[in-house]
């Protein structure tokens, strides 16, 4: 959208830097299902952060780990990972969590 031949948004496209959510909003209770990584597998390729929607994948030195806060459970991760390190797991498997996560 152009307006005054400046951009009315600060993205405009589908590419992101990764530095900044591109959608804060807090999941709350309804995530289905919420991504596991296996540190093992993972060789830091950075792909799951770069196809996430909410972009809430955190760069954690030698892997990245999903902010559950922001993060819906889509799996995209999951599925654009080459090497299987991240799983989709049912969050019932996760209920004596303490946090909403």
């Amino acid at each position: 959208m152009v307006h005054n031949d400046k951009f009315m948004f600060p993205y405009e496209g589908a590419w992101s830097d990764g530095r900044e959510k591109l959608l804060c909003l807090d999941t709350g209770s309804w995530r289905v299902n919420r991504p596991v990584l296996d540190k093992e597998k993972c060789n830091y390729c950075s792909l799951c952060a770069l196809y996430c929607p909410p972009q809430c994948l955190k760069d954690m030195g030698d892997h990245y780990a999903p902010d559950l806060d922001y993060c819906k459970g889509c799996g995209i991760c999951a599925r654009e990972c080459p090497r299987g390190a991240i799983s989709m797991m049912p969050e019932g498997e996760f209920a004596d969590d303490s946090a909403k996560r």
